[in-house]
């Protein structure tokens, strides 16, 4: 089981940017099943691929991501952390801010949680 509060800054970025990356690659593509790889069971159960559709159509911002993020920092727990990224998009204005949590399961570590705001 991993414990994500003994991993060091770097090692916490080289797992979770190629996740990252895989998630807003999907999303430009409406891919849900790639969208939805790694997903917790819970998660998967709050965001079916009727969701993430309707997702897309509501807050468009989600399919015009640009593939180059920054990593703005972590906050980390025992069994869990959140990375948090700057995003930009390549239709709207401004930063926004991409949040993905990952935690330790019984089949080894799973996305918890994943938004863009």
């Amino acid at each position: 089981m991993t414990t994500f509060s003994r991993l060091q800054q770097e090692q916490l970025r080289s797992v979770a940017e190629p996740i990252w990356k895989n998630i807003i690659e999907a999303a430009r593509e409406h891919d849900y099943a790639r969208f939805s790889r790694g997903f917790s069971n819970e998660l998967l159960a709050k965001l079916s691929e009727e969701h993430f559709r309707q997702s897309c159509e509501d807050f468009p911002v989600l399919t015009t991501i640009e593939s180059e993020f920054e990593f703005i920092d972590s906050i980390q727990r025992e069994k869990a952390i959140t990375i948090l990224w700057r995003l930009r998009s390549s239709k709207y204005d401004g930063e926004f801010l991409g949040l993905l949590t990952l935690q330790s399961g019984e089949s080894g570590m799973e996305i918890t949680a994943v938004s863009v705001n």
